[in-house]
């Protein structure tokens, strides 16, 4: 995994198939981006409150926690409120907007890299920005 000090900002990957996470991995590391994957909602909630990341990105459908659970948990914590965060799934965008509404950013599955990159990208910038406008 990359270095955080070189690091464009700090992802956390959530999906259940571990050939998506390692996708996830190598194309958010070679856009420049530290990354930390993990398999289930249990370890994305677990990671979040631990850690700050400037983006998640969430598969809808898993078992256990799944990603739509995930998401209101991250927006109902005060820790993990600012996060940014794209859900990530083969689902249509209506059905997952039905779940929970509170997402930043709707990746289809599969997704290339170029599309993964730009679109957190985007959401990393959003954050900071309004962390300025805050401030």
């Amino acid at each position: 995994m990359s270095s955080p000090l070189l690091s464009r900002g700090r992802v956390l990957a959530v999906d259940d198939s571990s050939v998506i996470r390692e996708i996830l991995i190598a194309s958010l590391e070679a856009a420049g981006y530290s990354v930390e994957a993990v398999a289930s909602g249990h370890a994305a909630l677990a990671a979040a409150t631990r850690e700050s990341f400037d983006a998640v990105i969430l598969d809808v459908d898993m078992p256990g926690i799944d990603g739509l659970a995930v998401g209101r948990a991250l927006r109902g914590d005060p820790r993990t409120r600012q996060s940014m965060i794209a859900m990530h799934t083969s689902l249509d965008e209506a059905d997952v907007r039905t779940g929970f509404d509170g997402y930043d950013a709707f990746l289809p599955k599969p997704c290339d890299a170029r599309l993964l990159g730009e679109c957190v990208g985007r959401m990393i910038q959003a954050r900071r920005l309004r962390a300025r406008a805050v401030s």
